[in-house]
């Protein structure tokens, strides 16, 4: 069953039932319980959602009778798109009163400003919508790091989502195991037009919203803890140098494999062969004849004598 009646709310056993009265019309309830093999609480559940939708409807002889297929789904869809049609211009008018809202919220920020709190400690059940807020209510940068990709997808975090379709900037850096999964998260987040970096080790996860607020982790270098809402600017400047400097020593993710440069920093971030194949695009095979070609160019029998030799050059030139 091809269930094309979910979306109307008839599931997959009142779709069968539906199909079974259009081809054998006349039979009652029954002789369609039987025929079908089913239970009489399965039958009475699919022929009520059937109903509900007035898309059959028994006779006084207990009969089970279909209206014209076309006649009937074109009732009911017609009914439904204009049901979307005013639901789309009601959830219009909400988005056109964004701004209005913002605006309170603005003047209540400013108002309350001195009254927030420096510190503020985060559940990890709500992690998700106050990183949504505090992105919504800041301008700026966005720094982040993440040892871990998180088990969830761009979907979740709408307010980001729109933020950096509008043009707003966010870095991330990543420890080279992000590589090493999927990569659903790491190319989502790239094409809404995030910049990304590998970085060979990274001290703890935390985000700073331009140079306003940060958000970490309440036991430095834990993941699996609670977080806290950082507005002490001393505290948030210090978190945005340590960000920096990070992300000036790692590696970018759309490094090409057309130099060494680009292939011995990938190894030098302690990425694996086949990361470092994922992360170029190119094939495993390709990677370590690359890497071999670079040792014999280099004169060099081990990856660290490679990588040591090619830093002493880039000192030299």
């Amino acid at each position: 069953m091809d269930g094309r009646l979910g979306v109307l709310g008839v599931g997959p056993q009142g779709e069968q039932l539906y199909r079974h009265v259009l081809r054998a019309p006349g039979l009652t309830l029954a002789a369609h319980v039987a025929q079908l093999g089913w239970t009489d609480y399965e039958a009475e559940h699919a022929i009520e959602q059937l109903r509900a939708r007035r898309l059959v409807r028994v006779t006084d002889l207990g009969e089970v009778v279909a209206d014209h297929p076309r006649a009937a789904l074109e009732r009911v869809v017609s009914a439904e798109e204009a049901r979307l049609a005013t639901r789309r211009q009601d959830l219009a008018r909400v988005r056109d009163a964004i701004d209005s809202f913002v605006t309170d919220h603005r003047v209540g920020q400013e108002i309350s400003a001195v009254d927030q709190p420096v510190r503020e400690r985060v559940d990890r059940a709500v992690l998700v919508s106050v990183h949504e807020h505090l992105m919504a209510s800041t301008v700026g940068v966005v720094r982040q790091t993440l040892s871990t990709v998180p088990d969830r997808s761009v979907e979740d975090y709408p307010t980001v989502r729109q933020q950096l379709e509008s043009g707003r900037e966010q870095r991330t850096l990543y420890l080279p195991s992000a590589l090493e999964g999927d990569g659903t998260w790491l190319s989502d987040w790239a094409a809404l037009g995030e910049q990304q970096r590998v970085a060979g080790q990274l001290p703890s996860d935390f985000v700073c919203f331009g140079d306003e607020v940060a958000l970490g982790s309440t036991d430095w270098g834990r993941t699996d803890g609670d977080s806290v809402v950082l507005r002490d600017p001393m505290v948030v400047a210090a978190f945005v140098a340590l960000f920096d400097r990070l992300w000036a020593a790692a590696t970018p993710m759309d490094a090409t494999a057309d130099t060494s440069q680009a292939l011995v920093d990938w190894m030098r971030q302690g990425l694996t062969d086949e990361a470092i194949a994922r992360a170029m695009g190119i094939s495993l095979r390709t990677v370590r004849r690359r890497i071999a070609a670079l040792m014999t160019d280099h004169d060099v029998a081990t990856r660290f004598q490679l990588a040591l030799r090619i830093a002493e050059r880039r000192q030299s030139d």
